[in-house]
């Protein structure tokens, strides 16, 4: 059964029983013999298929992955707790960061929850805000760091911080660098391209503030960027409190018990940190 819903969640995911069977290392025949298994046990379709490859669930099947997820998850942790009566198993601990975030929090957050690495599985993952809500809607990660103000049922999202945007680079230039169309910063750079009513005559599509930040210190182009992440040499403009964000903690609204130690450090140490303006 464990195995036909990992199988049923994937071709919900990728919304495709090719894409799935890659996934899983199997046979798309595999794949619809589980489905279709599945189907039978539960009296009910899944699936509505919209020709050879596009399919689509159904109310049955959108129920279905909501309480998957969670009996994947307590099986999964129910074969850590088992398998550590044993022998001495480290409990895996997802963190995913955006770029931002990494940057200016992670270091001081890992460095606190180094203590706990004799009990702790650690998986840092960087990432942008847009793919850090929708992995940890998929119960892919346990914790996630974002800048970017995300709003989902399924998750509690904690207010901690701040940074400042900042319009940084050489101001003549007629190239924007630009973070990617799902980041926190590029939110927040449409927003300053609009007020402005500026059309950029050409832009480069960057996933790194890091690399932003080196092309800017190397005097190439222009930018919103963090002020935090600039080098010293940099020439900025500060703009208005609009472009001040909050950083934001996301945690599962139904959260795993045996992850409550890293959660009672993760949160003082959140609620200490500022940004020194």
């Amino acid at each position: 059964m464990f195995k036909q819903l990992q199988t049923f969640c994937v071709v919900y995911e990728t919304r495709n029983f090719s894409h799935a069977a890659t996934q899983l290392f199997i046979s798309q025949p595999t794949v619809s013999t589980q489905i279709k298994q599945l189907e039978s046990e539960l009296h009910t379709t899944l699936f509505t298929r919209n020709g050879r490859q596009e399919i689509s669930p159904t109310a049955s099947g959108k129920l279905l992955y909501q309480h998957a997820q969670i009996l994947l998850e307590s099986w999964a942790t129910t074969k850590t707790e088992i398998q550590a009566t044993h022998h001495l198993v480290k409990l895996p601990c997802r963190i995913a960061a955006s770029h931002t975030t990494a940057s200016l929090v992670l270091p001081g957050l890992l460095t606190a929850l180094a203590p706990l690495g004799n009990h702790f599985d650690f998986r840092i993952k960087l990432a942008n805000s847009a793919e850090i809500l929708t992995a940890m809607s998929q119960h892919k990660l346990d914790f996630g760091l974002v800048e970017k103000p995300l709003v989902t049922d399924q998750l509690d999202r904690w207010g901690f911080g701040h940074d400042q945007l900042v319009h940084a680079g050489d101001f003549n230039s007629p190239l924007w660098l630009l973070r990617e169309a799902e980041s926190g910063v590029r939110h927040y750079t449409d927003a300053f391209l609009k007020a402005q009513n500026i059309q950029p005559q050409q832009t480069m599509t960057i996933h790194s503030n890091q690399v932003i930040a080196d092309l800017l210190a190397r005097g190439i182009g222009q930018s919103v960027l963090s002020k935090d992440v600039l080098k010293p040499t940099v020439p900025f403009e500060t703009l208005g409190d609009q472009y001040r964000r909050q950083f934001f903690l996301l945690t599962p609204s139904e959260a795993n018990p045996l992850l409550a130690p890293v959660q009672q450090l993760v949160t003082p140490y959140l609620r200490r940190w500022t940004v020194v303006d």
